[in-house]
Order: structure tokens, then C-alpha cells, then sequence
């Protein structure tokens, strides 16, 4: 009768220092013979498989597989035990985390070397190798293999290769290979080379000759390439972006190709080379550098353009220092070539152009409460818009400016806070009617003591504040003198009650338990009049009108004016609270400022209003991922809506998204100054394809001030976005642009502009991952 052989072996080393800790020391083969019984079969066990119960049990640690015990298994079994051996049919050898497989396979246990022939196959962690035949020594780990399919599953990485040849260290060198991302039956995109060196140990694969195909179409060839293996840093290409763009009347391609280099793990660079059509080729990079005592950046850019007519560049430096302990020096200076370099050259990102540059240079000193600020501060404001030019009044430089703050807190009680500073203003623009003078010195010392008293359900703060301030200024010629000092006290009294219940009533509304709240809060302040007409305006303006400033001390922003006050401010909150989780679920608030005698001191000469606008405002977040945001400002003096703006947002599931907004403002002659509306979302089109867009419009001047449109297609392996913007830079210039840009996935799947575009334009923007599928646990449980 015939019989089926099923041979698994242990083989072992006696040279092995686990050899006398192997759980089985001789080779077991396990028969099964055609009709055998049970009894047969049980005996058979038994003869051979004597173990011991707490040796089966034991627990070891990993060993290396060059400590490993080997495994075969196969159909049939040749040759002797501790010699050469050969398995044929299925044959299998394993050894710790290696899996070798193949039609036959020679194994001499004396040289650790295995020949195999046909399917040969290798599986070394998340590597897999098939190939026509191999020869591979196994604990070194090196051999050859001809004609392999490989799988590099850590990055999600298929191809094949004429010969894979295996080195000491987890190296091996692919010869004349593709490779992809894709699935094979998918293969939009694959890079041919005549060489890949991977090693595994530092997490590189480097390669030569490569010849990038997109849908068999060689679209980039380069003499060296690296490919990203782990989340390791790696020099190399990042994402290109190609765009045609319309700036200062120049229109034409836009192309960028940045290349990263990884200089050390703390050093990095990255740079920017970029065609400009019509202009010419701009050389940009950043450079940054991290250090126990010290971190920066370092950015640079410079273009010989030819429609300007001159070399043009830009140039930034941030950087921070440990100089001892609590105390840090910092720069801060960045600055262009001229007015309108933000405009020709400039990316901006959110329709919003930067047009003021800090130049800053100083220290920061912290310890016990102290903090401490030395700085010379200067300012490159650019004026391109002829309309506004001139009339727009340039900041005041500091050099220099010395700060010092002190805060105790609960000190027997009290809340104590003290800050001191001494500022040289300097002005370098023309003289206008809020820069009277050319230079000034300032210093001002403020301290406050505040008491509170806090309960579960109620607070009340009394706080006193005195404010001293000196002034002694340098006039334009024709401007009056000053040498003067200005003190004033000012007293504050903050109150206000919590009142909590449960809301049964809306408990089947939101399915859950809820809380609801009322939070009455009283605000008075006094500050005596002080005539403050005749000072510089250095660094003050208007604080606006909102929620938070109508609970403050003062009206303005900065230390030249102090508002004359004598005002109680009223106000109600409510929230709605999921009483399981915490989570605020909607919030209402109403507050009003009575004003009891009439504030005098103010910067513009428009009278000003016993009592203040109503302002009332709403938030929600509600469930099903819907929040709705609304700000009101009613002015009885008119009976009309002052100010009012509404921001609602949908977002059901990842990257299905609505944004929606309106604001409107009117002066006190009920002329709006402000009347925009703004829409922007990204929504699934078909499975593959996503739309983005922004549209944001203004109603007074009939203009579309910021439109993006775009469309972004999620390939099995790569990933397009295409991207059409166009933005009001002023009242006269306007750019438009469009970019396109693929990331093969798993080749350059870095962040880039485009990416950053959509996301700074569409709030809660979510792009499409650049990296391949994580490979399932799965993969290779062999």
C-alpha cells in the first residue's frame, strides 16, 4: 500500500551554545501511513515526542537566527542527518525570522549553505523574494537569486529585478530592476534602474540610471535616486509643483523642484530651484539647525529678473540661544530686495500678503516669576499700492526696548503683578498728522494687586491698578516740545454667579444626559480723566469691539492712551453641557456697557455713546459634526445692526467638508465698511475624485477677492491635485495661478505648497495621504 511522507526535522549545531537548552535534541519525523488507527498513530507520538511538561511551557527570549534551531519540511526527504540533504516537494527550511521555500532545495548543514531550484522563495521580516533559483548561506544571510519578484513591505514597495544578490548586514543589491508602489495589476506608475543597493540596518536604498515611467510614458530620468525606506530622513527630490501664474503683468510658467538634503540627524536643508517664465530662474533654500543651546532657520532666496530689470532676493533668519540659565538670546530679521517682491515672487498662502517684516534682535530672561525682554525692533513695511502709499503711516523702530514683568499669584491671598519698560521710538516716514515726531523715549511702570474670592457657584475680584508713564519726545521741525509724565489708578470689581441644572427637557433632543447653566457677570471699572491729546501715538490703537473688550479696563491696545472710565459692564452666559462627557454643546451670551459719565479720551473724534451696542453672540457644536458660530452688534442710537458675522461648518465624515460665512460692519453714518461672504469645503465627486473650492466675495467693492478651485484624484498609487487661484493683492494688482502636482506615493510623498495652499484656504482640509496602504499584520505572520 503507498504511503505520504510528512518530514518536518530539527536540525541543531552542537556547537551551538543552546544546544543544550533545546527542547528537542534529535530529528523527529512524523508519518502518517495510509489507514493507520489511532493507537498506531498515538504510539508513534509517543516514541518520539517524550517531553516534559515545564519544558514545553518554558518561555524564552528571541534569539538571533544565527542562534536559531532550523526547521524543514517537505514531500520527500534525501541524504543523511548533519550532511547534505535534500527536500523536494513543498520544501521549507526556517530559521527564527527566515523562511526559505522552494521545488527542491540542497542543504549542507556543514557550510549552512542552501541551493534552491524552482519557486524560490525568501522571506526575511517584511522582504519577500521569488525567484527561478537561488543559493543562500543562512545565517550570514548572503547568496544570489535570478530573475525575483520582490515585495519591500515596510514602504509598500513591488517590483522585480534580473538578480537580487544578498549581503552581510541585511544588504542586497537588485540589478536591472522596476519598481513601484502600485499593485502589479495596477501599475500606473514604476522607475527602471540598473542598480538598487537597499540596507536595511540604516534604512536607505540608493540607486543609479533610473528612468521615471508614468503610464508607460518616461517622464524624469536621474543619474542617482534614494528612495524613502521607513520614516527615516533621506536627501532627495521632493514634489515638484508646476503652475502658470499672472503677477505685476508677467504671466507664464511657474515650476519648482525642491531637493532636501539631509545633512545630520539635527542639520537639514532644503532647496527651491524655480523657472519663473519671463523672469528667469530663482535658486531659494531653508536651512535649519537644532542644538541643546541653540536652534534656528535660515531662508534665502535670489533672482536675477528680467522683467523687473534688477536682481531681486529675500532673506530671513530666526535663531535662539541658550546663554545661561533662564536667560535666551534670539534674532528675528527677515527682509526683501523691494516694494513689490512680495507680489512678483512671493507664494502666499491664504490670499493675505505680508507686507511688514520684523527685524528684531534681543534676550528673554525668566526665573521666579521674573521675565525680562532687551530688543532693538525695526520694521520693513512695503507700500506697492500708489492709492495708499500715501497716506499709510510706517511703525515707530525700537532701539531699544527693555521690559521687565513680575507675577505672584496668590500671595497670602492676593494676585500681585508688576511690569516696568523703557522704549527708544525712532520714525523714519514722512509727517503725518498721527507721527508728529521723529523720535521719543517712554517709560511706564504699572502695578496691580487683585483679591479674589472664589466659590463653586459665585466669584468676585476687586483689583487696583496704577499706571505711571513719562514721555520725553524729539519734534519734526514746527512741532511743539514735550517732556511730560502721566499718572493714573484705575479700579476694577469682576462678580459674577453660576447657576447649574439638569435639562430634562432637552435630554431627547440630544439623546443624552444634559446640563444647562445661567452665569450672570457684573464688570465695573473707574479710571479718573487725564488729558492725553498731546502724546505720541507709538505703539496704541482701538481695541475693537467684542466680547473680550467689553470686559476689559481699557479701550486700546498698547501704552500711549489710558481710557477715563467710569463703566459697569452686564452680561449673561448660558451653556449647554453633555453632563457625561463635559463637552460644550451650544453657549449664548448677551452683554451691554453702560458708560456713567462718557469716556473723553479717544482717537478719533466721533462722540462717544453712553451706553455701548448690544452685543449678543451664539456657538453650537452640535451632534452630527455641525457648528454654527454668530456675532451681533446692535446699535439702538440707529436701530440697526452694526456688526454681524455668522460662520457655519458641516463635516459628516473625513474629507467631506462645508464651510460657509458672512460678515457685515457699518459706520456710525450707517455706511458698511465691511459686506463679504466666503464659501469653502472639500467633498468626495466619485470614489477617486474630490472637489475643493473657496469663493470669497465683497459686496461694496463688487469684487471677488479670493477664489480657489480645484480638483484632487486618489490613485491606488499617486495622487494629483490640480489648483486654480486667483486673489486681490491690492486695489489695483490682482495674481491669478494655477498648479498641478503628483506624488507617487511612496517615491515623494512629502508635504508641499499645494497641499499648504488648500489648507490655509479651507479650514478642516484634509489631503489625501501621500503614503501607500499600511500593510496589514498579516503579511507576514510566516
Amino acid at each position: 500500500m503507498p504511503k505520504t511522507f510528512i518530514t518536518p526535522s530539527l536540525i541543531l549545531d552542537p556547537k551551538s551554545p543552546l544546544f543544550k537548552q533545546l527542547l528537542v535534541g534529535v530529528s523527529v519525523s512524523l508519518f502518517i501511513a495510509q489507514g493507520a488507527n489511532s493507537e498506531e498513530l498515538a504510539d508513534s507520538k509517543a516514541d518520539h515526542l517524550n517531553l516534559k511538561l515545564e519544558d514545553q511551557l518554558l518561555v524564552r527570549p528571541i534569539v538571533p537566527d544565527d542562534l536559531s534551531p532550523t526547521f524543514t519540511s517537505s514531500k520527500k526527504l534525501d541524504g543523511v542527518m548533519d550532511r547534505q540533504m535534500r527536500l523536494e516537494g513543498d520544501a521549507v527550511i526556517r530559521r527564527g525570522r527566515t523562511v526559505i521555500r522552494g521545488d527542491v532545495i540542497v542543504y549542507d548543514p556543514d557550510t549552512d549553505v542552501a541551493d534552491i531550484e524552482g519557486n524560490a522563495t525568501l522571506l526575511k521580516d517584511s522582504t519577500y523574494f521569488k525567484g527561478t533559483e537561488a543559493k543562500l548561506k543562512l545565517d550570514a544571510q548572503e547568496g544570489w537569486m535570478e530573475k525575483p519578484d520582490y515585495e519591500l513591505r515596510d514602504i509598500g514597495g513591488y517590483g522585480n529585478a534580473s538578480r537580487v544578490d544578498f549581503k552581510e548586514g541585511g544588504e542586497f543589491e537588485l540589478e536591472k530592476l522596476r519598481y513601484s508602489t502600485c499593485r502589479p495589476e495596477n501599475l500606473d506608475w514604476y522607475l527602471t534602474a540598473s542598480r538598487m543597493d537597499v540596507e536595511q540596518d540604516t534604512k536607505s536604498a540608493v540607486g543609479t540610471n533610473a528612468v521615471l515611467h508614468f503610464f508607460n510614458v518616461p517622464v524624469l530620468y536621474t543619474p542617482v535616486f534614494a528612495l524613502p525606506v521607513g520614516s527615516e530622513r533621506r536627501s532627495g527630490f521632493l514634489s515638484p509643483t508646476y503652475g502658470t501664474v499672472n503677477r505685476g503683468g508677467v504671466k507664464g510658467w511657474d515650476i519648482t523642484l525642491p531637493y532636501y538634503v539631509n545633512i545630520a540627524p539635527n542639520r537639514d536643508m532644503t532647496l527651491f530651484p524655480r523657472y519663473i517664465e519671463g523672469r528667469g530662474e530663482q535658486l531659494g533654500g531653508e536651512f535649519r539647525y537644532l542644538d541643546r543651546n541653540y536652534s534656528g532657520v535660515v531662508t534665502a532666496e535670489v533672482l536675477d529678473d528680467a522683467a523687473f530689470g534688477k536682481n531681486r532676493w529675500a532673506f530671513g533668519l530666526k535663531h535662539t540661544q541658550n546663554l545661561a540659565t533662564g536667560l535666551v538670546g534670539y534674532t528675528d530679521f527677515n527682509k526683501v530686495s523691494d516694494d513689490f517682491y512680495v507680489d512678483d515672487l512671493g507664494k502666499s498662502l491664504n490670499g493675505v500678503i505680508n507686507r511688514q517684516f520684523n527685524q528684531e534682535v534681543g534676550t528673554r530672561y525668566a526665573n521666579n516669576g521674573w521675565s525680562i525682554l532687551s530688543r532693538v525692533q525695526n520694521f520693513q513695511t512695503l507700500l506697492p499700492d500708489p492709492l495708499t502709499a500715501a497716506t499709510e503711516s510706517l511703525p515707530y523702530d525700537r532701539e531699544p526696548q527693555v521690559n521687565a514683568k513680575y507675577a505672584k499669584n496668590n500671595w497670602n491671598g492676593f494676585n500681585f503683578t508688576f511690569e516696568s519698560d523703557a522704549t527708544r521710538f525712532t520714525y523714519k516716514g514722512a509727517v503725518k498728522d498721527d507721527r508728529k515726531f521723529s523720535a521719543g523715549n517712554r517709560a511706564y511702570a504699572v502695578t496691580s494687586v487683585a483679591k479674589p474670592w472664589m466659590t463653586p457657584g459665585s466669584y468676585l475680584t476687586p483689583k487696583v491698578t496704577v499706571r505711571s508713564t513719562q514721555y520725553s519726545v524729539d519734534p519734526f521741525p514746527g512741532q511743539p516740545d514735550l517732556n511730560r509724565n502721566v499718572t493714573l489708578p484705575t479700579f476694577s470689581l469682576d462678580s459674577g454667579l453660576v447657576f447649574e441644572r439638569d435639562a430634562l427637557e432637552l435630554t431627547s433632543i440630544f439623546n443624552r444626559n444634559i446640563l444647562m447653566t445661567l452665569e450672570p457677570r457684573a464688570f465695573y471699572v473707574y479710571t479718573p480723566y487725564r488729558y492725553q491729546a498731546d502724546l505720541p501715538l507709538f505703539d496704541t490703537a482701538d481695541s475693537g469691539f467684542g466680547i473680550s473688550q467689553i470686559f476689559s479696563e481699557n479701550t486700546f491696545v498698547g501704552n500711549d492712551r489710558v481710557a477715563d472710565n467710569n463703566k459697569v459692564t452686564f452680561g449673561i452666559t448660558s451653556r449647554v453641557l453633555d453632563a457625561d462627557t463635559g463637552i460644550e454643546r451650544l453657549r449664548g451670551v448677551l452683554a451691554q456697557r453702560v458708560d456713567l459719565e462718557g469716556q473723553r479720551v479717544t482717537l478719533t473724534t466721533q462722540p462717544q455713546q453712553k451706553r455701548s451696542d448690544l452685543l449678543a453672540g451664539l456657538s453650537t457644536r452640535l451632534i452630527g459634526n455641525f457648528n454654527l458660530d454668530g456675532l451681533v452688534q446692535y446699535n439702538d442710537q440707529i436701530s440697526k445692526l452694526v456688526q454681524q458675522s455668522v460662520t457655519a461648518s458641516y463635516r459628516p465624515e473625513m474629507r467631506k467638508l462645508l464651510n460657509l460665512s458672512y460678515k457685515r460692519t457699518v459706520d456710525a453714518y450707517n455706511a458698511a465698511t465691511t459686506d463679504q461672504y466666503e464659501a469653502s469645503g472639500q467633498w468626495p465627486i466619485t470614489r477617486q475624485w474630490y472637489g475643493i473650492a473657496r469663493y470669497n466675495y465683497d459686496l461694496i467693492s463688487n469684487r471677488v477677492l479670493n477664489r480657489v478651485a480645484g480638483l484632487e484624484y486618489d490613485a491606488d498609487c499617486w495622487v494629483m491635485r490640480l489648483v486654480q487661484r486667483r486673489y486681490q493683492n491690492t486695489s489695483v494688482m490682482a495674481t491669478s495661478e494655477i498648479y498641478m502636482q503628483i506624488d507617487f506615493k511612496g517615491f515623494s510623498g512629502f508635504g508641499n505648497n499645494s497641499i499648504d495652499l488648500i489648507r490655509f484656504n479651507i479650514p478642516g482640509y484634509e489631503p489625501v495621504s501621500p503614503n501607500p496602504a499600511p500593510i496589514s499584520p498579516f503579511e507576514s505572520y510566516e
